[in-house]
């Protein structure tokens, strides 16, 4: 590869060799559907044979990594590589302004750290960048006869990660398609063959008894449906059902004058199994997802706690895993014991999928 200086002169710290040999692919035409990755590697060490960490900077092919516009670590944060995927590519090339069909310059350098002495390579690569011909959105609608709201309005999508979006939702026997904006957006369509394209026209669909999840993913050109047939919160300890969830439209699910008493060993009442020693308060939601169950619960991996008195919004996430008794709880707040509420579940809010507790008496 062709490497040219940067702009900035940086002074190199003595206990290692900043790189002066980056090495890639000098040209990319994006192919979202490749398996293929893109592959990034650069020389240099610790004088010493230690533990150096990497970062990888890109910018504008006219930037000066001064306000880069994606960083990432290297491969495992030590080693002399960065692999990609044609996916974050053509993320890295929409940063950099390249549009859909267009070709342009995107620029690369390496930083190494140690001891919190941070040095950046004077060194830089350039990749030509072809990006696709079809654009992936940035945002998602749902419209047509078959929506809640028989097409009179734009249904958000909750946007999963970049190109892949998500909507919870009912539909009726018509038809369905896809825009990216509330006025004059792309649409999007679903050919023969199943597959995701730029179009106006609608597809046909038949009426679901069940709630319908619907996932596009743009990077595979993908569509996918499942039938969410019940949710219900449950105690962790006993599997017992402190609320069973009903869907009540607009992509929430909702159970009005909960009972709430956690499980106590000392009160018969709460069905308390037999080893249990403690008062319960832990808890998470079971949703039958095309027949079978999963955990819709926490996803920090950390264990269960109380919430604080403002706690965000993501404290509440839910996250989709393989059920599991003692993963992924939460413990209730203590002022919800021997009191009645409304549980309520969105899937959508702030492009998160949170659950709420209210009208607490």
């Amino acid at each position: 590869m062709f490497l040219t200086g940067c702009s900035e002169d940086y002074k190199l710290d003595e206990s290692f060799t900043l790189p002066t040999e980056l090495s890639g692919p000098e040209e990319v035409a994006i192919d979202l559907q490749s398996s293929e990755n893109i592959v990034l590697t650069w020389n240099g060490g610790a004088n010493d044979g230690g533990v150096l960490l990497y970062s990888v900077l890109f910018d504008k092919g006219d930037g000066n990594f001064s306000e880069p516009i994606y960083t990432s670590q290297s491969d495992f944060g030590a080693t002399r590589q960065l692999t990609l995927t044609h996916v974050i590519l053509n993320k890295i090339a929409r940063e950099a302004g390249l549009k859909t069909a267009e070709t342009g310059k995107v620029k690369w350098t390496v930083e190494a750290s140690r001891g919190g002495v941070v040095r950046r390579s004077q060194e830089c690569g350039e990749i030509l960048i072809t990006r696709p011909a079809e654009e992936i959105p940035e945002q998602l609608y749902l419209l047509g006869s078959a929506t809640e709201n028989q097409g009179t309005a734009p249904v958000p999508f909750r946007k999963e990660s970049d190109g892949i979006f998500v909507i919870y939702t009912k539909l009726s026997s018509g038809n369905i398609y896809f825009t990216d904006a509330l006025e004059d957006g792309v649409n999007y369509t679903v050919d023969s063959s199943g597959k995701l394209i730029e179009g106006d026209e609608a597809y046909n669909v038949e009426a679901e008894e069940n709630v319908v999840r619907l996932t596009l993913n743009f990077n595979a050109k993908t569509i996918s449906k499942d039938l969410i047939s019940g949710v219900r919160m449950i105690w962790g300890a006993t599997f017992d059902v402190i609320a069973d969830m009903q869907y009540v439209g607009n992509g929430s699910f909702k159970k009005e004058n909960v009972n709430i008493k956690f499980v106590d060993p000392n009160d018969p009442t709460t069905n308390p199994p037999s080893w249990l020693t403690w008062v319960e308060e832990r808890y998470y939601f079971i949703s039958t997802i095309n027949g079978a169950d999963v955990c819709w619960g926490r996803g920090d991996n950390v264990s269960a706690e109380q919430p604080g008195e403002n706690e965000p919004a993501t404290f509440y996430e839910l996250h989709e895993f393989a059920w599991s008794q003692w993963d992924h709880l939460w413990k209730m707040s203590h002022s919800l014991n021997k009191k009645t509420c409304t549980v309520t579940i969105e899937t959508n809010a702030n492009n998160m999928m949170i659950h709420s507790f209210s009208d607490v008496k």
